[in-house]
């Protein structure tokens, strides 16, 4: 054979070696959708395979529940969580961090202190803030950490061949993954929000507790006190100072 036949093979080897790469992952994606479909208790609005096919994520935003999906030796793995469970979203281009949202509030930075004293802390450091100068591309990635120590985390590739960043291979997998950045950016945002709904909450009934205390101190040396009833309510007059004051004075006036 000659040099030309030896090429012709080689270039035919390489078209059919890449065909079935594709079969392949278009199969590997077919079977983590039909996996995901027969979650129950799960109904998808977004979802989304990741471009190699080992991994992919779906949310349903009607429970406020998202399911990472993860593929490996032909066995899927589903795994559905809250949204609450999210601790950071993070775009990788060639290794280079682009942009990432994290957890901010007081409760959800406990989170990821609790995994950094976990020995995983170090996944959450190194945030650069540059940007990849280079024209060449080639490799995007999702990062997502979640709230538990059994595989933190999880990553979703967009983009795995050579590219430029003017491409539209580049452009249309960038797009991907900042959409799927900016919902989860959402969902971050609306779990802070709760805590700080939470923290604020606390800190009433901690101050409503620190006023009340001296008061029902006093009232158990009367005979008219209901304990059961202080203890038992949740009522948001029991959490006024004034309220205790007016019974103290009733039960002043019946014992006299």
């Amino acid at each position: 054979m000659d040099f030309f036949g030896i090429l012709i093979f080689g270039v035919v080897v390489g078209i059919l070696f890449g065909i079935g790469q594709i079969i392949l992952t278009l199969n590997k994606k077919k079977g983590m959708e039909e996996k995901l479909a027969s979650l129950e208790s799960f109904t998808p609005s977004q979802k989304l395979m990741g471009n190699d096919g080992n991994s992919g994520i779906a949310v349903d935003e009607g429970r406020k529940k998202i399911c990472l999906i993860k593929q490996s030796m032909g066995n899927i793995d589903l795994d559905v969580l809250t949204y609450r469970d999210i601790l950071s979203s993070e775009i990788f281009v060639d290794g280079v961090t682009i942009t990432k949202t994290a957890r901010g509030s007081q409760l959800g930075g406990a989170l990821i202190g609790g995994l950094a004293l976990g020995g995983v802390g170090a996944i959450i450091g190194g945030l650069s803030g540059n940007t990849t100068s280079s024209e060449k591309i080639t490799k995007i990635d999702l990062q997502i950490i979640v709230n538990r120590t059994n595989n933190p985390i999880h990553d979703i590739n967009f983009m795995s061949v050579d590219g430029k960043k003017n491409g539209i291979i580049y452009k249309s997998a960038m797009e991907q993954a900042r959409h799927w950045q900016g919902l989860l950016t959402v969902l971050i945002k609306l779990a802070d929000s709760e805590d700080i709904s939470k923290e604020g909450e606390f800190v009433e009934d901690k101050q409503a507790y620190c006023q009340i205390t001296p008061l029902l101190t006093n009232l158990q040396s009367y005979p008219n006190f209901k304990r059961k009833a202080c203890l038992l309510t949740k009522s948001s007059k029991y959490k006024n100072p004034s309220y205790w004051h007016e019974t103290i004075r009733a039960e002043k006036s019946a014992f006299i």
